[in-house]
This record gives C-alpha cells, structure tokens and sequence, in this order.
C-alpha cells in the first residue's frame, strides 16, 4: 500500500504531488475517520458563533470535513481542493455538496461572495504562496473572516519551521486581528490541533 506521506512532505522536504496521492491512496490523513476532531469541531463553532452563513473551503480533500460542516450547521460550503482526484472523489461520496478544483494562490477572487475563507489543514502547502495570498485577502475580502484550522508537532517538525512552530507564531504572522482560538492535544498525541478565526483588514 502506498504511504500518501511520501506524496506530501517527506524527510522535512514539500513533494506536493496531491493529484498522485490522490489517484493511489484511499483514504489519506484517514478522512473518513475526520482526524483533528478538537480543531476541526472549532472551525465550526467559529462559523455558529459569527453567524457566518457561506464559507469557502480550501483543501477540502474527499469532503468528509465539509459534510461534517453541512451536517452542523445547514451551511454547504463552496468546497475546493488542488487535486481533480479528490474532487471527482469528493462528489461521488457527497453528491448534495459542492466541489470544485481550484487554485488558491490563484483563484481566490472568483469567490470574493463568501462571508468566510476556511484553510482546512493546508498551511505547510501554501507557505511559498501565503504572503501573497493573505495579501490578496486583504485587498478583496476585507472585513470577512478567516479560519485557519492547523496541526503542529510536538517537537519534531522538519517542515516550514522559518515561517511558524506553533500557534503563537502562527498568530503573530497572520497580519489580521484575532478573534478566537483554540488549542487542544491529548497526552499521546504527537501533535497539537489549533484553530483560529481573524477578521480580515
């Protein structure tokens, strides 16, 4: 069986074949079990407690984190991921929702519309892009909300550690106003689940 990490980051290095990953890995992250469930139920708590009511999804995978959104709060998300595998994969599990591939560091202003952008677990993968995508947040979705729902590692992180190692650094990078977070681990766990919401300025 394939490792799907050897897809993604592998010995502190970014592969980023996601299409590969996704054409030969079933379940990769095991999404179907919604892993990170600490961040992941804050990310919508965050949507419940700004009454936000249309949420874009970034990297939304198979789409179990987006019919776990829909299944909480009635909203459907506007869900996409870099990978035609995951999406194609995404629609045939989850039909009622909405998929669609695209290109983050360069499509966000086809969904200038939404009240919210949700990164879902992709920050180690936009990092040569971030700047220029919070960036690009502040010139067209100023005064919307942005959740970035992230794993860190306890310890043992090789990957991006010039730009963040933990949620404060995390906090301190994103150039917007914190309106809530969360940080959560159990004592077994080697990483740590965070979720933030900012509001965009």
């Amino acid at each position: 069986m394939n490792n799907y990490h050897d897809y993604v980051i592998k010995d502190g290095k970014f592969i980023g074949k996601f299409e590969e990953m996704y054409a030969t890995c079933e379940d990769p992250w095991t999404q179907s079990k919604q892993p990170n469930k600490y961040a992941r139920s804050a990310g919508i708590i965050h949507l419940q407690n700004y009454d936000i009511q249309s949420v874009l999804e970034c990297g939304s995978g198979l789409g179990y984190y987006a019919h776990w959104i829909y299944e909480s709060t009635g909203l459907i998300p506007k869900s996409v991921d870099i990978a035609k595998n995951a999406i194609q994969k995404a629609q045939v599990l989850f039909p009622h929702l909405d998929f669609e591939v695209a290109d983050i560091s360069k499509d966000l202003s086809q969904y200038t519309t939404v009240e919210c952008v949700l990164f879902a677990e992709i920050l180690w993968y936009i990092l040569p892009e971030l700047k220029t995508i919070l960036q690009k947040l502040q010139e067209e979705f100023k005064d919307k909300y942005l959740i970035i729902n992230q794993v860190f590692y306890k310890g043992n992180q090789k990957y991006g550690t010039e730009y963040f190692t933990n949620l404060e650094e995390l906090i301190d990078y994103i150039p917007f106003p914190l309106l809530a977070k969360l940080e959560a681990t159990n004592a077994t766990d080697t990483t740590i689940e965070t979720s933030t919401i900012f509001l965009i300025k």
